[in-house]
């Protein structure tokens, strides 16, 4: 329990580094927990709904035990330096997908879900296309991916500048409609955009509001015919006020391959021409998250910059059950077996390196656990993510 009386409960996701609650993490373990003890995963969700605020917004990070200390609070996306008890950024939207794992939801929790949905919607889609913008390049999960260096530049989340990104969101108030419209450092990115058809999917199954159907519908038919690449066949963040493609190829370029409400045969793109191509993105152990031919793959370990080329276990989960979505299931089998390889290598670590299976950054790293997702856990349904019996 916090000092103010807020009770919380969540999984730490992981003890030496990262010891207090991030969103995605909190989703991706209350997965992992639905085949333990679902309740627990519940308790996880709760908590970082209650990190939120009434009209819906939820933190990319909350400190329940302490706020952040004074050296690493300019590098936080806080109101201010000292005393907050959350972000003010968002992280990679995957609330309903997780609470339709766990199951359970109640009332309350599903209107606070909805309130969610609409935050972003009104928020983060200033120009209305259906597509949903990040501010920071951490507020995707993928802090440091290569896709990001040409678009921040001197503000990248590894280099000193980043600390003047944040500053700047600061002085927005961190209105997406201001900064959008006044700066050229942020993205509709798929990745991000993604998730955020998945949670609409799930939404709508949830409560049985055909509402969100529509809106996932609308953000899966923006990718296509915003991000889609016809000639090199992969999906491309847009970036600044004039929507410049980002033409490297990540795995967020992959991840509508999860969408079963895009055209079937561009997934069967995806998964043909790049996620079981050997030389593009079938590695040994695990999805790498960058293209094994670009420059900028880099999949050993670094101290300041990740998703430059390791393998992470979410990677791994999202492609899996896009996989199985296109009726793939020796091929997925085979992605899952090699991701839990590099498990049993290394055990469970923050990332992997897809070619050898040596584990790299934190150990006893929370979400690694979707591994237990992985071998027949996962499926796309109506274009969201549902367990099969």
């Amino acid at each position: 329990m916090r000092g103010d009386g807020t009770p919380f409960a969540f999984t730490c996701p992981s003890p030496r580094r990262y010891q207090h609650q991030w969103s995605w993490d909190s989703c991706f373990h209350a997965v992992a927990w639905s085949h333990i003890d679902p309740e627990r995963g519940r308790k996880e969700l709760r908590t970082l709904m209650r990190a939120g605020r009434p009209d819906g917004f939820v933190p990319h990070t909350a400190f329940w035990q302490a706020s952040p200390r004074w050296r690493r609070a300019p590098l936080y996306a806080t109101a201010s330096y000292r005393g907050d008890t959350a972000t003010e950024s968002i992280q990679t939207p995957l609330l309903p997908v997780a609470w339709e794992r766990v199951g359970g939801a109640t009332a309350t929790d599903l209107a606070f879900l909805e309130a969610h949905a609409r935050w972003l919607i009104r928020e983060r889609d200033p120009d209305r296309d259906g597509l949903i913008t990040i501010l920071l390049p951490d507020e995707s999960g993928l802090d440091d991916s290569p896709k990001y260096d040409a678009v921040y530049g001197r503000l990248a989340h590894w280099k000193p500048g980043y600390a003047r990104l944040v500053q700047r969101c600061r002085r927005a108030n961190w209105s997406a409609a201001a900064l959008c419209a006044a700066t050229d450092e942020h993205v509709e990115d798929v990745l991000v955009n993604t998730a955020h058809a998945l949670s609409l999917r799930a939404l709508a199954r949830l409560t049985g509001n055909p509402e969100w159907d529509a809106h996932a519908a609308r953000t899966e038919h923006a990718l296509v015919d915003k991000c889609w690449d016809e000639q090199r066949g992969l999906f491309f963040d847009l970036a600044g006020r004039a929507e410049d493609p980002v033409k490297l190829s990540t795995w967020s370029s992959l991840a509508p391959l999860a969408l079963i409400g895009i055209p079937r045969e561009i997934r069967e793109r995806l998964a043909n021409e790049h996620l079981l191509h050997p030389r593009r993105y079938l590695a040994r152990f695990g999805v790498p998250s960058v293209s094994m031919e670009e420059p900028s793959f880099r999949p050993g370990f670094n101290a300041y910059r990740t998703w430059r080329g390791a393998a992470w276990m979410n990677t791994n989960w999202l492609m899996v059950g896009g996989l199985r979505a296109l009726g793939a299931d020796d091929e997925a089998d085979t992605l899952a077996q090699g991701a839990l390889d590099a498990v049993q290598r290394s055990g469970f670590r923050e990332y992997y390196h897809p070619r050898t299976g040596a584990g790299h950054g934190e150990q006893r790293f929370g979400f690694a656990t979707l591994a237990l997702d992985l071998p027949a856990g996962f499926r796309a349904a109506g274009a969201g993510v549902a367990r099969t019996a």
